[in-house]
């Protein structure tokens, strides 16, 4: 009887020890600097919408947090999880995590500009957005965009640009909304917008890794060229459920050796942006991006696709349709058909009823 009694409290002595052990542990970490030394300033973007545990990561990315799992225990024993907030935060070396996790819980201490780039935005567009963020002059935000250098710099895949390409980064500003710190560039924000679309694109395909494969068979696209159709598909329909039909109508097309007759591509210029094409734009030869007059793709993107028009473009679907038409219903939805006849009632229905 003693023995076990003796043998109960040295197995209460032992727990108690390690938990003690496990406690300090703990506490040590959540009170001690993130290193020794100087402190070094680190700029970190927490994006909106990021999940509690994408807010870890990113901080363990930047040397910031050592041991994820007493910091999220932290967060989670404090019911700070739910509280993190987006923005631009400079943090340093010498805080404490938990100094860098009350930060998080408060909000960003140094103010930051929000800039959003909307799906659909083309270059002029995009500079516009800057100069409205008052981060700089539209024009000269105009003057990287069409900067090849910038391009290259990038890593954008294009492979020989063509001469009649307008911009050589088109398509390759991610949408989305950037929180930018004071004393950034206009030329890094831009590398970081392009570098975050190639890194979409190259998680799109490897998120459809068996579509890609189907698609590159069918009708090998570079990756220039799926982001130029994922452009016209995001210029044909805001509906998500739309995209990847209307991407199949493209590739059918493409396919059949049809010209793609989009819209979009006809006043794609700094002169005719935004206007209601006409039957002049329809005829007008000299523009490089008429899909009417032209066959194939257009030498580039006429807008920054998102991820659901990357996705249609890289993951299409097969089907039989050549021809779709805006129903002009309210809904911005489109009617799809696989025949011109069928095509023509459709618009009839449609389209010429509403004149």
């Amino acid at each position: 009887m003693k023995r076990g009694v003796t043998w109960t409290l040295m197995s209460l002595l032992l727990l108690t020890s390690v938990s003690g052990l496990v406690y300090w542990d703990y506490s040590s970490y959540l009170d001690s600097p993130v290193a020794t030394g100087e402190a070094r300033e680190i700029n970190v973007v927490i994006p909106r919408g990021t999940t509690f545990s994408q807010v870890v990561k990113i901080l363990k990315d930047k040397g910031l947090i050592v041991s994820p799992s007493w910091f999220k225990l932290y967060l989670i024993i404090n019911e700070m999880a739910p509280t993190l907030k987006a923005g631009a935060y400079y943090f340093n070396t010498g805080m404490t995590p938990r100094e860098i996790a009350d930060m998080l819980s408060q909000g960003p201490r140094t103010p930051y500009v929000v800039l959003t780039i909307k799906e659909g935005f083309n270059i002029w567009q995009v500079a516009a957005a800057f100069e409205s963020a008052g981060l700089a002059d539209e024009e000269d935000v105009l003057d990287l965009l069409v900067d090849p250098e910038l391009a290259a710099e990038a890593g954008i895949p294009q492979g020989p640009m063509p001469d009649n390409v307008i911009s050589p980064v088109e398509g390759f500003i991610f949408p989305e909304t950037y929180f930018i710190a004071p004393g950034q560039s206009v030329r890094s924000i831009l590398l970081r917008m392009i570098r975050q679309s190639l890194n979409e694109l190259k998680q799109v395909k490897k998120n459809n890794i068996a579509q890609y494969s189907v698609m590159l068979e069918r009708v090998g696209l570079t990756d220039y060229e799926i982001v130029t159709l994922a452009s016209l598909v995001e210029r044909e329909t805001p509906l998500e459920h739309e995209k990847k039909l209307v991407a199949s109508v493209f590739l059918n097309r493409l396919a059949a050796q049809m010209r793609l007759e989009t819209d979009p591509t006809l006043t794609y210029s700094r002169e005719r942006r935004g206007a209601k094409p006409t039957v002049e734009d329809k005829k007008n030869e000299a523009n490089p991006y008429n899909t009417y007059a032209r066959a194939g793709l257009p030498p580039g993107p006429i807008c920054n696709p998102g991820r659901d028009a990357l996705a249609a473009a890289v993951a299409t679907p097969r089907t039989g349709f050549l021809y779709f038409v805006a129903k002009q219903d309210g809904s911005s939805g489109h009617h799809f058909t696989t025949n011109y006849p069928d095509h023509e009632r459709a618009v009839q229905q449609y389209l010429k009823k509403k004149k």
